[in-house]
């Protein structure tokens, strides 16, 4: 097996200390006031995760088109419209499927989720086992938190269909948990405390902490933060100015796309509402940024 050697762009700022123990402290602090106070599990709470989770995911995906415009050198404006119409294409594909096939819809963003998430890891390890993060980071809320993931999914669907996804998902969970560890340990073996603390952190949260609130602190203290820094860093030839002016054009318009989805979604609870838009959009704005992510790679890689 190679040796971890990860950059950790976005930890790059702050101290050693601060970048080790921060998540794990995080998901501790939670865990703990959780037991002692509850409420995680709460209708507010599930809401505050629910708009944190859009709050820190919209950000690292809105210089998306200035980044394949730089590797595929289609600067003009001819060339980003052309992108821009791909990534609005793709976008408008998913949501026609929540539409039409919520439940294919679903198991579409988790299987996308799975091996998205599992590229925070891939900086030497084993594919597989970085594959068994992601999975891990996805399925095990729903064996910890199996009436939770059900309700959420069913609302998700609008039929019970989603309960069946939540129960074969938590079944699936235990393989991906079990390469998590090995990860984790083969992570302290050579040198790369961070990662495998990380894991651990985001493994606990999702077995002792409601699945909204675990997916929070790995989404909003981890995958986002790391994956805006990359994108910052790609992006440096443009000032300071212009990014800042992309970044809020194209955060207020997928926010706005949200509100929409949350007005227009029927007769659903407003508390269910928001969780469902937040989601909904997610998985909207994942997809072309996925097959984005999966073209630089295999460009890279070639």
């Amino acid at each position: 097996m190679n040796i971890i050697s990860y950059p950790h762009i976005a930890g790059a700022t702050f101290s050693k200390m601060l970048r080790l123990f921060a998540l794990p402290a995080a998901t501790l602090l939670l865990i703990i006031i959780d037991r002692v106070l509850g409420g995680m599990s709460g209708v507010a709470a599930n809401m505050v995760a629910a708009i944190a989770i859009v709050l820190a995911g919209i950000p690292h995906g809105t210089l998306d088109v200035e980044i394949a415009a730089a590797h595929f050198g289609q600067k003009g404006i001819a060339g980003k419209a052309t992108i821009i119409a791909g990534y609005i294409g793709c976008a408008a594909f998913m949501i026609l499927l929540w539409i039409q096939l919520p439940e294919l819809a679903l198991i579409s963003f988790l299987l996308i989720s799975i091996v998205h998430f599992s590229r925070d890891w891939r900086g030497g390890v084993d594919p597989f086992l970085a594959m068994m993060v992601g999975w891990a980071l996805v399925a095990l809320p729903a064996l910890a938190s199996p009436d939770d993931v059900a309700m959420i999914f069913a609302a998700l669907t609008g039929s019970q269909n989603g309960t069946v996804i939540a129960a074969l998902l938590g079944a699936a969970s235990v393989p991906a948990a079990l390469g998590s560890l090995v990860f984790a340990y083969w992570a302290f073996r050579h040198n790369d405390t961070q990662s495998a603390l990380e894991v651990l952190a985001c493994i606990t949260a999702a077995l002792f902490l409601p699945p909204l609130i675990a997916f929070a602190i790995f989404f909003c203290g981890l995958h986002s933060p790391r994956h805006m820094a990359d994108a910052l860093r790609e992006t440096g030839a443009l000032s300071p100015l212009k990014k800042a002016a992309i970044i809020t054009a194209v955060f207020t318009l997928s926010l706005g796309l949200g509100v929409l989805m949350f007005v227009y979604q029927g007769e659903v609870p407003a508390d269910m509402g928001i969780i469902r838009s937040a989601f909904i959009l997610i998985s909207t704005l994942t997809v072309p940024h996925f097959i984005l992510e999966h073209i630089l790679a295999k460009t890279q890689a070639a």
